[in-house]
């Protein structure tokens, strides 16, 4: 009996095993979709386990799972669907869009709301769109992202950062520079530079006062919000992204050929001679140069661009790991860059970095997770500026016969670039990684601690050298070595108030920091180094001067509270203050307070409006609030600085210190920024056409000046917080859904920012009308923008019409300045304008700006170096598996200075000796109105002046095109998605000023166009 008992339960248990095993081989296939086509990128992960896949372009999963288990189906602005596998083999889900999370969460600092409970002006980045411009620094791709944020180069040198500016400048002397926060942790712009667009997961932009305000005395030039790429739930997710592009050189002027800069050398020296014909000048006479007139007779000329520039490879190299559980998630990138400088005589950048972030969730209540990154760079810098290397004269001899460099290009031992730059070496490497680790506890519904701590490091080591062969002085070395270090605690409390009513809803925070800085450096040189073109050897030479050290360092001790309330979902208040205690400032104001308030009013929640279909969001913002800016300042500026000073003693030398000239100021504070903001936020045509509109205030007072004390105390200047600015702009940004279909959409995106700035006061002088005056020596003027050029301003060229001419007893032609001031009001000219300088035909003709008919100094006048506005345009069309991206991106009214038209040493002052920007100059034989005849011996007086040109431009930033191939090409390959694609940048430029980038003040190493070919695969 037992046995038959037996032999009847051992063949249920093991079908009830085979039954197990085949309910873990069920495949599950289908299509998710919405309303209108099929979601790419859906999550599907089986509830409580691991195991999940994402969804194809067409909508389409395929998953292997138990029979008992449940699918999850999650997607951004998708409420979450569940399905109970059972015997389904297939199963289709039409996705729903969550109202909740539909609303975008945005980062606002010290924590996160929806975007519809923002009151602030806070505008968010789209980093797919970014990354369409392929660059390696993240600061490149915002340019033209986002209203009233300015993006401007500094440099075309691989590696180089660009100058990011918020809503404008507002201090006269402090920097005005935002302040970055990447995942929690107050950084910095050479950190942000080390970062991967890959990485980086979105990007917010605090642009008003009331948002800065919860960063304080940090926060007055707008605070960038980076948070990077977390690990998720489900499949391992593998990305892979890289490019390769080639730059060129984009110019919109020509050089003076050979035969051109002959009759510039001629016609110079034809006018410091009084001769009217300069082919009365022969070439002989011309050159004077044994070098040069033989390569004039061998025709042999040098095209100095094309030895000192050539088009340059660059790379990029993006590897991702993404995935976890419900207890572990963990995100890793690695990044590698690598960038060749156009400049052959040896410019480079390469940049390495890894990331990783991990999370961990100890139980319902606990978790914690890590924060790391490493980064390491090197940059290879050229020997000498870059006007140097495009202004050499064409008649120059640059082999010897043997091949080699010549050391000199002429007989007046101009040296020749290419030779000294093989005796030349600098490079720059940086080392840096953060370690932030936090800890969050939610011990009860709604409330959250979060203990965030943070350390980086950053190592820089800067190297040069000079071969025994280098010209004026070599066989010498220098290195110099930096470091600095920040570590940041930080207890965040979070408290969601539990209100039994729903209509209301409070949100509290709090916030206790502690930030400390320091930095220092070491520094020496040496000569009659024994190691040819090697700074590692620095020990061996001969130590010249004296070392240098430096060391210093600051703390911010911070308290923040801020409330959130909101009522009906409808009516919105956010109220904020900040204490920051800094240890930069007088003893007498170290602490600073920061207040602000927002109010919000969706409009689209009233019941008149409710109903109301085509409006999807209608929100009126309204924000005041007050900022710091501690960059006004050094760390021990306060304290009172000493002067070394050497003295001899008996037959002995010491070295002592004396008060040094500046007198401390124990009551020097803060500069702050009071700025109010009012804006809209809409939602039209089911959010087809979205944007928002935004006018703001702002008035900076206390800014820090250097006041003027008698020197009788002993003392000549003291620091104060005297000045005072004040500024407006408006901000547009505009987005389209043109059309929305299944297999077509086609999107149009545009942003504008205005704004202007003008200095209020400088300090405490007056004049005798009780008026604050100006200060000319440094370009501040009260009433004025802040950042100006201090000139005349130029009104043609004199012709031979414009004087009276005859001869002297000598027969020498003078000139005279015929009558053009009427000073009897009779309407017939009875006077000439006076000069100081000797005026002739072919003279700069300048404007008399305060008409007491005199050209002095007197007639030079502010002119504004900003732009009175920038605009982007950028359109998207996806069609099955192409992608279409174009932008282009504009400045208007900014001035420049521009070297190329006026400055000896970058061919500009039509002297003959350099060659140079080809302008249409002055010749008896053609008389322009443009620019002055040459001279050979002297600068033409107001020449400057006519080097201030309209920077403004329009440039197509931006087109991209690419493929995205069907899974069911690539599924063979065991690929989720593969995309290539091929980008333009900087492909077509228009614009009047004569440079190599309307962006760079001229002899900055140039800006490039480039082409990239790229591939994005997903496994």
């Amino acid at each position: 009996m037992k046995n038959n008992q037996l032999k009847l339960i051992l063949p249920a248990i093991f079908l009830m095993i085979m039954v197990g095993i085949h309910a873990q081989n069920v495949r599950v296939t289908g299509v998710v979709s919405d309303a209108q086509s099929p979601l790419i990128g859906v999550n599907v992960h089986v509830k409580g386990g691991t195991t999940g896949v994402i969804t194809d372009m067409n909508g389409k999963y395929s998953i292997e799972v138990p029979s008992n288990a449940t699918l999850v189906f999650s997607y951004i602005g998708y409420a979450d669907q569940e399905h109970k596998v059972g015997n389904r083999k297939v199963i289709d889900v039409t996705m729903s869009e969550d109202s909740k999370l539909l609303e975008e969460i945005v980062v606002v600092g010290y924590g996160y709301q929806k975007k519809s409970d923002i009151a602030t002006s806070v505008a968010s980045v789209k980093t797919d769109e970014m990354k369409s411009f392929p660059a390696g620094n993240v600061g490149d791709m915002l340019r033209g992202r986002v209203a009233g944020v300015n993006v401007t180069s500094s440099s075309g040198r691989p590696g180089s950062a660009p100058t990011i500016t918020i809503r404008g400048n507002r201090s006269i002397s402090a920097q005005n520079t935002p302040l970055y926060v990447i995942d929690g942790s107050v950084s910095s712009s050479e950190e942000f530079s080390t970062l991967s667009a890959e990485s980086i997961e979105s990007i917010e932009i605090l642009k008003d006062a009331a948002s800065q305000a919860i960063y304080g005395a940090r926060a007055s030039d707008g605070v960038i919000l980076v948070t990077t790429k977390r690990g998720m739930q489900g499949k391992m997710e593998v990305n892979y992204n890289g490019y390769v592009g080639i730059q060129s050189l984009w110019r919109n002027f020509d050089f003076y050929s050979p035969q051109e800069y002959m009759m510039l050398r001629r016609e110079a020296m034809a006018n410091d001679k009084g001769i009217i014909d300069a082919r009365e000048i022969s070439v002989a006479e011309a050159l004077s140069d044994e070098i040069m007139s033989e390569v004039w007779a061998n025709g042999e000329f040098v095209n100095w661009e094309d030895l000192m520039l050539k088009n340059a490879l660059y790379q990029n190299h993006d590897l991702t790991v993404r995935g976890g559980t419900d207890k572990l998630r963990v995100s890793a990138g690695l990044n590698y860059f690598d960038q060749d400088g156009m400049v052959t005589t040896g410019s480079g950048y390469k940049k390495a970095a890894f990331r990783l972030n991990v999370d961990y969730k100890v139980n319902k209540w606990a978790s914690f997770g890590v924060n790391t990154s490493y980064a390491l760079s090197k940059s290879e810098r050229e020997d000498g500026n870059f006007t140097e290397f495009i202004t050499r004269t064409p008649l120059a001899k640059v082999y010897n016969a043997d091949g080699s460099y010549t050391k000199y290009i002429d007989t007046a031992n101009d040296v020749n670039p290419l030779y000294r730059a093989q005796n030349y070496a600098r490079e720059i490497t940086n080392n840096s990684y953060r370690v932030n680790i936090f800890l969050e506890l939610k011990p009860f519904k709604g409330f959250n601690y979060r203990l965030n701590t943070s350390f980086y490091n950053r190592q820089q080591e800067d190297g040069e050298v000079k071969g025994v062969n280098y010209p004026g002085g070599g066989a010498t070395a220098k290195l110099t070595n930096n470091e600095q270090r920040n570590y940041l605690i930080e207890n965040i409390f979070t408290y969601e108030v539990p209100i039994k009513k729903q209509q209301h809803k409070l949100t509290l925070t709090a916030v206790q920091s502690v930030d400390h800085s320091q930095t220092k450096g070491l520094g020496y040189a040496t000569s009659d180094l024994p190691v040819d073109m090697d700074w590692d050897f620095i020990s061996n030479g001969q130590f010249s001067g004296t070392p240098t050290r430096t060391f210093s360092e600051n703390n911010l001790v911070s308290f923040m509270g801020r409330a959130s309330y909101i009522f009906m979902d409808r009516y919105i208040m956010n109220v904020a203050i900040r204490r920051d205690g800094s240890s930069r400032f007088g003893k007498n104001n170290k602490w600073g307070t920061f207040p602000s308030v927002a109010l919000a009013w969706r409009a689209n929640e009233e019941s008149f409006l409710r109903n109301v279909s085509w409006i999807d969001n209608l929100k009126l913002r309204l924000s005041y609030g007050i900022v710091g800016n501690q960059n006004g300042i050094g760390n021990y500026t306060t304290l009172g600085l000493t002067d070394q000073e050497r003295y001899e003693f008996g037959d002995n030398s010491y070295m002592g210190y004396l008060p040094g000239k500046e007198l401390s100021n124990p009551n020097l504070k803060w500069e702050q920024s009071r700025t109010a903001n009012i804006g809209l936020d809409f939602g039209f045509f089911n959010n087809r056409l979205s944007g928002t509109i935004e006018y703001y205030n702002t008035r900076t007072t206390d800014l820090i000046v250097k006041r003027e004390i008698n020197s009788v105390l002993g003392y000549e200047q003291m620091l104060d917080n005297l000045g005072e600015t004040k500024s407006h702009g408006i901000d547009i940004s505009i987005n389209g859904d043109v059309f929305r279909t299944k297999n077509f959409t086609w999107s149009l995106g545009a942003n504008f920012s205005q704004y202007a700035n003008e200095i209020v006061k400088i300090d405490n002088q007056v004049d005798e009308n009780g008026k604050p005056l100006s200060q000319p020596g440094n370009s501040w003027f009260v009433g004025k923008p802040i950042h100006v050029y201090y000139d005349y301003l130029p009104d043609g060229i004199y012709q031979y019409e414009d004087f009276d001419i005859k001869r002297n007893a000598y027969g020498k032609l003078e000139y005279t300045l015929k009558p053009t001031i009427d000073t009897d009001g009779d309407g017939i000219a009875d006077k000439a304008l006076t000069r100081e300088d000797n005026v002739v035909p072919g003279s700069v003709k300048i404007k008399d700006v305060n008409g007491d008919g005199k050209i002095n100094a007197d007639d030079r006048t502010p002119i504004s170096r900003d732009p009175d506005f920038t605009l982007s345009l950028n359109t998207t069309l996806k069609w099955k598996g192409f992608d279409f991206y174009m932008d282009w991106y504009g400045v208007s009214g900014r001035k420049i200075r521009n070297g190329y038209l006026s400055e000896s040493n970058s061919g500009g002052s039509l002297q003959g000796k350099l060659n140079g920007v080809k302008v249409n100059y002055w010749t008896p034989f053609n008389p322009s109105n443009e620019f002055p005849r040459p001279s050979h011996n002297t600068n033409v007086t107001y020449h400057g002046s006519l080097a201030i040109q309209d920077a403004s431009y329009i440039r197509l930033r931006t087109l991209q095109l690419g493929y995205t191939f069907p899974t069911t090409w690539i599924k063979k390959l065991q690929l989720q998605k593969l995309r290539v694609y091929a980008t333009a940048t900087n492909l077509l430029t228009f614009t009047d000023f004569l440079s190599y980038s309307p962006e760079l003040t001229p002899g900055a190493y140039p800006e490039s166009k480039q082409y990239v070919f790229g591939i994005n695969v997903s496994f």
